[in-house]
């Protein structure tokens, strides 16, 4: 793979936020000995410099593809290995300072690849696709038990308009300041002691009628006749005593 130069020393040496830095021992090929240098990861590129004020870095190591393994040789403590799958392929030996460095690059450089990036972004597209099932399953629930009340209010509604509507029987009426309500009907004949009409089935009595004007014999007689048990006939018998009372006045006036 060609690289263009200038490109990849501006990406190394540019503001963009990197994602690792640290100082590490790399092993130099002609020469096996370990030289310290700063090392700058960005991406799948992991660039290292001879000191951390280089303005260049001195390679660049694409991680595509790599994997990363500890060394178990003794004399190389705290060292681990960046090797590739295909024939001769390179391979970057480097030691850390200590056993909490080393574990950590080798831990950034495993992650750095593409495959891996690619790895963790599907499973945070199924993460995302499990939360969005999960708000439209709740969204349809809550819609679900809204309309269930609603339902639940007009079945209510309609329940307590049945029960409380108006009935014509046991209307409630006003006479003499008392409030009573009409029995639905009254038998004929059926009277108390004092003339008046029944009692109501919860033993409410209506008001009483006003008794007829003394006669000239000085006595009281019932407004009612045993035989009168309907309005239309009271109300004729007052009707014919109001009649005979204005006779009387118009006689009256002829005398004088």
């Amino acid at each position: 793979m060609k690289l263009n130069e200038r490109s990849v020393a501006h990406y190394a040496t540019c503001n963009s936020p990197p994602d690792k830095t640290g100082f590490l021992f790399k092993k130099g090929e002609r020469n096996t000995a370990y030289h310290r240098r700063w090392f700058i990861l960005k991406g799948n590129m992991l660039f290292y410099f001879e000191e951390k004020e280089s303005r260049e870095p001195v390679g660049v190591i694409v991680l595509e593809g790599c994997t990363v393994e500890l060394c178990e040789s003794e004399s190389e403590e705290f060292a681990f290995a960046i090797k590739f799958d295909c024939v001769k392929a390179k391979v970057y030996k480097m030691a850390a300072e200590n056993q909490a460095a080393m574990e950590s690059w080798v831990k950034a450089l495993s992650r750095a690849s593409f495959d891996y990036m690619r790895l963790v972004v599907k499973e945070l597209e199924r993460q995302l696709e499990e939360v969005q099932e999960e708000a439209r399953s709740s969204q349809a629930k809550s819609m679900l038990k809204k309309h269930q009340l609603q339902l639940q209010g007009a079945t209510f509604s309609l329940q307590n308009a049945t029960i409380t509507g108006p009935s014509q029987e046991g209307v409630s009426s006003r006479e003499n300041g008392v409030s009573w309500s009409k029995p639905p009907s009254v038998p004929n004949g059926v009277r108390d002691t004092q003339g008046d009409c029944s009692e109501r089935g919860d033993g409410v009595r209506p008001p009483p009628v006003p008794p007829r004007r003394k006669t000239n014999g000085g006595s009281l007689e019932s407004p009612v006749s045993p035989g009168t048990g309907c309005f239309s006939k009271l109300h004729d018998w007052y009707g014919k005593e109001v009649a005979e009372l204005r006779i009387e006045w118009l006689q009256s006036q002829i005398h004088w």
